[in-house]
């Protein structure tokens, strides 16, 4: 059926799963950048021997070892060699840094909404593909059905009219018209044969099974009850609902984040900072503990690059936002074809298939008369011939109704399971 087949197609297709790993991504670099707002941990251990007088001086009180002896100008010129191993805690907290973890959370934050966005597109994607699909090979099934009957029901009459022709009761030109007529009819079911075969084949692999595996199709597909669709309100529900504009819109909301962030990079950062070290000359002796606590702050006085940064910045947003204007033309255009399309084949579908009744109603009527042998054979298949063409258009015409009910969903940002098993029960498929 259409719902396991469409299910086994989201389930495997792979650029919803590229879609899917993508929002992961967003979500890890969302929690990168509000990491800025937490405080940092560090932990450092060292080791180092020196006779430099000065750092001889500042390990011995460090190490709290320092003696009035200390102080002979012998010792402090030329100190003996001494050691030092160190552990050291050294924290910092995070005051106030330009605005640039703000703005850099801002703008994380809507590169997911971006990604979560992209990834129900591409889920809709996945659907229209897969009705696409599933329906073309119901229409190549139906039509196999009807070629099948045209043509078996061709051959009996060609049959018939050889060996009328072997005792001469028919024109030979009647008789070659018709085979190749017959011939013609041919053709078409070995097109389609080849078509069915390659259409399970892209069936299978949709679904990421082998493409030879075998399986059963349903055939059922109904004309349904069709609405006109009104142009204006499509394009209204589509920039209100479409993932993909969401999407367009998060990212230039992300950039315009950045942009603010590049502009807050002259203001100061203020840092407050801790640190906790223990010096010893032994591992076993206990050595001194020492602690440094402050406030640090650092304010850039000439930065060469930022307006360079700046300009990049704004030249970004704005490219996004003639992007995003270019792609509401592009889908408006999109809309109101799709729109005429399928007001065409709605109007067009009752037509077909009248025409496919009329053509079952003159073969029933040309029979007779070829019987009464006041019709030819080539006159039969003609009706024939008339007959398929308008049972096949007919055929086509049903499937590309309902694959442009799903289009115009698709277009609008309304295709989703819900809606898609809805037109499947319509359908009937």
């Amino acid at each position: 059926s259409f719902d396991v087949f469409s299910q086994k197609v989201m389930d495997y297709y792979p650029r919803l799963k590229a879609a899917h790993s993508n929002v992961e991504i967003a979500l890890a670099q969302k929690m990168q950048a509000e990491a800025g707002f937490w405080p940092s941990l560090g932990l450092s251990a060292g080791y180092r021997v020196s006779n430099e007088p000065v750092d001889v001086f500042g390990m011995l009180l460090r190490q709290e070892r320092f003696t009035s002896a200390d102080f002979d100008l012998k010792r402090l010129n030329n100190p003996d060699r001494h050691q030092d191993f160190s552990v050291g805690l050294h924290a910092e907290f995070p005051l106030f840094d330009a605005l640039q973890t703000i703005g850099r959370t801002r703008a994380a934050r809507e590169n997911l909404k971006a990604a979560e966005t992209d990834a129900a597109f591409t889920g809709m994607e996945a659907l229209l593909i897969a009705e696409d699909a599933y329906l073309s090979a119901v229409a190549l099934e139906t039509l196999s059905t009807i070629v099948d009957e045209v043509r078996q029901s061709s051959d009996e009459d060609l049959k018939k009219a050889t060996d009328l022709k072997d005792r001469g009761m028919i024109q030979g030109a009647d008789y070659y018209s018709a085979r190749v007529m017959f011939g013609d009819l041919t053709r078409t079911k070995n097109e389609i044969r080849c078509q069915k075969k390659a259409m399970r084949a892209l069936l299978n692999i949709l679904m990421g099974e082998p493409a030879n595996k075998e399986w059963t199709l349903s055939t059922s597909l109904e004309e349904g009850v069709l609405s006109s669709p009104d142009t204006a309100a499509l394009m209204d529900a589509a920039f209100e609902g479409r993932p993909d504009l969401q999407a367009l819109d998060a990212r230039e909301k992300a950039l315009e984040a950045e942009l603010s962030r590049e502009g807050s990079t002259s203001l100061p950062n203020v840092n407050l900072f801790a640190d906790a070290t223990n010096d010893r000359d032994r591992i076993r002796s206990t050595g001194g503990s020492n602690y440094m606590v402050g406030v640090k702050v650092g304010v850039p006085l000439f930065d060469p690059s930022k307006k360079g940064r700046v300009e990049e910045a704004r030249d970004r947003k704005e490219r996004m936002a003639q992007d995003i204007q270019r792609f509401k033309d592009t889908v408006r255009r999109d809309i109101v074809e799709a729109a005429a399309r399928h007001e065409a084949l709605r109007e067009n579908l009752p037509l077909l298939k009248a025409m496919t009744e009329d053509a079952k109603e003159a073969l029933s009527l040309v029979l007779p008369l070829y019987n009464e042998g006041r019709k030819s054979i080539a006159d039969v298949l003609e009706v024939r011939q008339a007959y398929l063409r308008s049972a096949e258009g007919y055929a086509r015409a049903v499937m590309e109704v309902w694959t442009s009910e799903a289009r115009l969903l698709f277009l609008t940002g309304r295709l989703n399971r819900e809606t898609m098993n809805t037109l499947a029960r319509e359908g009937s498929f």
